[in-house]
């Protein structure tokens, strides 16, 4: 099992079959242009795969930072059409989520996964990365009841907080649950007076519904009369079947706003460095849409197999079951990951590919890993971790200017993840110290 070793396919297909400069565009449509009175029928906010439209920084450097205002681009396209004579809508305020097959979730993933960011449902209109920060306070005094919050929408769940304040030298227990659908979070436990809680993401529910009650809200503030309602065009798995063109050209529309998304470069980079789930998913379906003219999860995976077969890759050596790793029925050979890697150092666009990874004791996933070690600045890897199963595959870089490629899986073993980490990486420090002492070239 890859685990997140799964993105390094991802991302190359996607470099090799889009290139690092594709554009994902969002746009503000209507059927027909604003009436000499400002008004419109139905206003359709339209998603077409763009992940970042939320409080990311963007170009990512280092590590992950975030802007305090998440619905920026959304504020930007109400002012746009604003600007573009929108006064009324008659209809309703249509949150286009049909740029993909609406599948959020994988079949095989599991259900533990669903309530957190990391199990964010996939969609193609996103906001903030289908996530809310949880924030945990403890109150000032014991006996109280700790402050519970979500950022940047605290009331789109009903929050249920039953979380205790209690003596600084007690236990931090707390404990989070929404069932799968459910629109209430519960939240319970007890926090230490004084004690810093790390913020964890939960998961949107339907985040087209939440986007499209934000949007709707935004354009009231501008003045614009909404006499309808939020509400969400999916394509399902049943309207596709009815037509043998589930995603046909649509007939030219009025395009009111629209928002372009940072060259595609800056999103593999994210994917890479942080482990974006939901990124990676995303993109997998933009180049099923973009390949195929169907962004659907299978077609997807059709994709890359053909890709990687055309890359010299033996369809023996692999089985994709998802873009992000998140699935334990990927199954990938660590030669195939070798292969890929030799073959992404032959690409012209390998310096995307390569810039893209965490560097050991420097950024993203590996910031923490290597520190003080001579592997440290010199190793440019992907990390996987899921329950029971470790991975890191990427380029040494050595002391004598070569490189080496290396791919290491450790699945079913019963350590802890810090453990099975230490462990993964001692063996990449000892290939890197058996290579650099010897200065040649090697696989």
């Amino acid at each position: 099992m890859p685990a997140s070793n799964m993105k390094l396919f991802t991302t190359a297909a996607a470099l090799e079959k889009l290139g690092p400069d594709f554009v994902l565009r969002t746009t503000v449509e209507t059927d027909v242009a604003p009436d000499p009175h400002g008004r419109v029928n139905d206003l359709n906010l339209v998603g077409r795969g763009d992940p970042n439209l939320g409080s990311r920084v963007l170009p990512y450097h280092l590590k992950t930072e975030r802007k305090s205002s998440a619905d920026e681009v959304f504020r930007e396209l109400a002012d746009q059409a604003v600007a573009h004579g929108v006064r009324e809508v008659r209809g309703n305020l249509v949150a286009d989520d049909s740029y993909f097959l609406f599948e959020p979730y994988s079949q095989d993933w599991s259900e533990g996964d669903l309530e957190w960011g990391y199990g964010a449902p996939v969609t193609a209109l996103v906001f903030n990365d289908n996530a809310l920060a949880l924030h945990i306070q403890p109150a000032a005094a014991v006996g109280q009841k700790a402050l519970v919050s979500l950022d940047p929408v605290n009331d789109y769940y009903q929050l249920n907080d039953r979380v205790e304040t209690t003596a600084a030298d007690s236990a931090l227990h707390v404990h989070v649950e929404r069932a799968p659908g459910s629109m209430e979070l519960d939240v319970w436990g007890q926090v230490p007076v004084g004690a810093t809680v790390d913020e964890d993401t939960i998961s949107i529910e339907n985040p087209p519904q939440l986007i499209g009650e934000l949007f709707l809200k935004l354009l009231e503030a501008r003045g614009v009369n909404v006499r309808g309602r939020a509400v969400v065009r999916h394509l399902t798995r049943m309207e596709a079947a009815a037509t043998s063109n589930p995603f046909p050209v649509p007939p030219p529309r009025q395009v009111l706003a629209e928002h372009d998304s940072l060259p595609l470069r800056e999103d593999i980079k994210v994917i890479n460095k942080v482990s974006q789930n939901l990124h990676a998913e995303m993109l997998l379906r933009t180049m099923a849409r973009e390949a195929k003219n169907f962004g659907s999860m299978t077609v997807g995976l059709e994709v890359l197999r053909d890709f990687f077969i055309q890359a010299g890759i033996p369809q023996e050596e692999f089985f994709f079951a998802d873009g992000s790793g998140l699935s334990r029925r990927a199954l990938v050979a660590p030669e195939a990951v070798v292969k890929l890697l030799e073959y992404m150092a032959r690409s012209p666009r390998f310096e995307t590919f390569y810039d893209s990874l965490p560097v050991a004791g420097v950024d993203g996933t590996l910031a923490e890993r290597f520190t003080g070690s001579p592997a440290a600045g010199h190793i440019h890897a992907k990390t996987g971790s899921i329950s029971h199963v470790n991975a890191l595959s990427g380029y040494m870089e050595l002391p004598s200017g070569e490189r080496v490629a290396f791919s290491i899986f450790g699945n079913a073993d019963l350590l802890d993840a810090r453990d099975a980490e230490k462990t993964i990486d001692a063996m990449a420090l000892a290939i890197y110290q058996k290579f650099a002492a010897h200065g040649k070239r090697k696989r």
